[in-house]
Parts: structure tokens; C-alpha cells; sequence
């Protein structure tokens, strides 16, 4: 039985993620391409997609530019899917894991640090989350006041901090610490609180709150 006739009897949870890659990929000799695919993996690990580039998903032996092109764009709706998920079954963030969740597959694989604002209703429902920054937690605090002026502009009650470590690990620095407090007292003073600052790693998070720092 073809693995596309499989798919449509049993469903595609049936099929390996080599015979999922081969549904997707058009063309001839499919199946080894899939294969090139699951080789090219560094960590031979379905999940390495997610770090992977239409250029570098370009280089492997056999996929072709539109296959390379297709692959890239299920891999993002993956994560859209994902976001969708996340917010049908997590509609608040009254939780540092729901943060955490909703941002968790945008910010793992980043290579450089992105702060975040999440901007949240008086029941601490999402509102929207803002990139303020990209670079060093310090170039963040000179844009503090766009926290709060954005916080103004979507009428806000309470805002969520949230940035990543491209190095995997979420154990906050000093740095961390003393921008997020400044932060804090700000927004004590615009009376717009500062709940919490959820810092990303690669699948882990930490909450400055639930340490204290806030």
C-alpha cells in the first residue's frame, strides 16, 4: 500500500516523519529525498526544521528550490499552528508557563536576544505582545518608556516582560535583574504593574517573579 493511500486510511499519525516528508515533497524519487532530509539533521531530530532556512533547507542533495520552499512553509505553518493552540486553550496569562508557551516556539531558536512586551486586559488576557528591542538586555532599558507608551496605546492594564537567550539558558544575569527591576518601579509610578519578566531558553523558561525579583 502507497504511503499517500496509508495516510488517507489510517492517518498521517501512522506514518513516520521520513514517509510525512515524503507526502510533502513533489517529484521524483521522493522517498529519497525524504531520506536526504532526515540526514542533513544535525541532531537527527525532526525538530531541527524549525532552525532551518529556505537556503539551507536549499542545500540538500535532490529537494529543489520549490521543495526547499515547501518544506520552509510547513514548517511555519506548524508553528502557527501551534500559536493558534496555544491561545484557543491558554486565553489568559495569569501563569508564567502560558507565557512561556505562547512565545516559546517565536523565541527558542532566535540567535540574537529580542525584548519583548505582552500587553495584557485587566483579567490578564492577551491584548498583544510588542517587539521593543533586538540585541543586549541593556538596549532595552532606554526603550523603557515605549513599554508604557505602547501599554497607553493599547489600553493596558498590566504588562509581561519577556525576552530570550540564544544561548539556551534562561538563568537570568545581573543584567536581567537590574533592568527588570527599573522596569518595575516604572511602572508603578505610570501605575501600568509589571507582572512578571519571562526570560526564553531552548525550551525552558524562568520567571523573575516566581525567583522574587519582582
Amino acid at each position: 500500500m502507497k504511503v499517500r493511500e496509508r495516510m488517507a486510511l489510517y492517518g498521517a499519525e501512522t506514518l513516520s516523519n521520513r514517509e510525512l516528508l515524503s507526502v510533502l515533497l513533489g517529484g521524483v524519487n521522493t522517498n529519497q529525498v525524504a531520506q536526504n532530509v532526515m540526514d542533513s539533521l544535525p541532531h537527527k531530530n525532526i525538530y531541527d526544521l524549525s532552525e532551518m532556512d529556505v537556503l539551507d533547507l536549499n542545500k540538500i542533495d535532490g529537494i529543489g528550490k520549490r521543495n526547499a520552499e515547501i518544506l520552509y512553509a510547513a514548517v511555519e505553518l506548524g508553528r502557527r499552528l501551534h500559536k493558534e493552540r496555544v491561545k484557543l486553550y491558554a486565553p489568559d496569562f495569569s501563569t508564567p508557563r502560558a507565557v512561556a508557551d505562547y512565545v516559546m516556539e517565536d523565541m527558542r531558536c532566535l540567535t540574537q536576544e529580542e525584548f519583548r512586551a505582552a500587553l495584557l486586559t485587566c483579567k490578564n488576557q492577551l491584548i498583544t505582545v510588542k517587539t521593543l528591542t533586538k540585541g543586549t538586555i541593556n538596549a532595552s532599558l532606554a526603550k523603557s518608556r515605549e513599554v508604557f507608551k505602547m501599554a497607553l496605546q493599547y489600553n493596558a492594564a498590566a504588562v509581561i516582560l519577556v525576552h530570550n537567550h540564544p544561548s539556551g539558558d534562561p538563568a537570568p544575569s545581573r543584567d536581567d535583574i537590574s533592568v527588570t527591576q527599573k522596569i518595575f518601579q516604572a511602572g508603578q509610578v505610570m501605575e501600568i504593574p509589571v507582572l512578571d519578566h519571562i526570560i526564553i531558553g531552548d525550551g525552558t523558561f524562568t520567571s523573575l517573579c516566581e525567583l522574587g525579583y519582582i
